[in-house]
């Protein structure tokens, strides 16, 4: 597991569980969780999916309210997100297989 903030530097990173691991499971493992405030300080925070926790430092995607619907500014966060998201899972995938 990588953690990057949202100006893509690596942060931190997980290792040691086993790849079956869900991944909200192993963050609550790293640094970042635990020492959140000393490596982000107050101006920093990172992204991630909607499996992790919604904190001011741990930015989620908005889910849909039961029976309503995202409004177009919360559909166009998501979709950056995800493409963020999508992006950097795949420089990490170049990273790791074309070293």
């Amino acid at each position: 597991m990588v953690i990057q903030p949202h100006n893509l530097l690596i942060a931190d990173y997980g290792l040691g569980l086993p790849g079956s691991v869900h991944d909200a499971y192993a963050f609550q493992h790293t640094r970042m969780f635990r020492e959140h405030a000393e490596l982000l300080g107050d101006e920093h925070w990172i992204w991630t999916d909607s499996a992790y926790p919604s904190e001011s430092w741990c930015v989620v995607p908005f889910k849909k309210p039961r029976g309503g619907r995202l409004t177009r500014d919360q559909n166009n966060f998501n979709q950056y997100l995800s493409t963020v998201n999508y992006s950097l899972t795949n420089v990490l995938y170049f990273l790791i297989f074309f070293k």
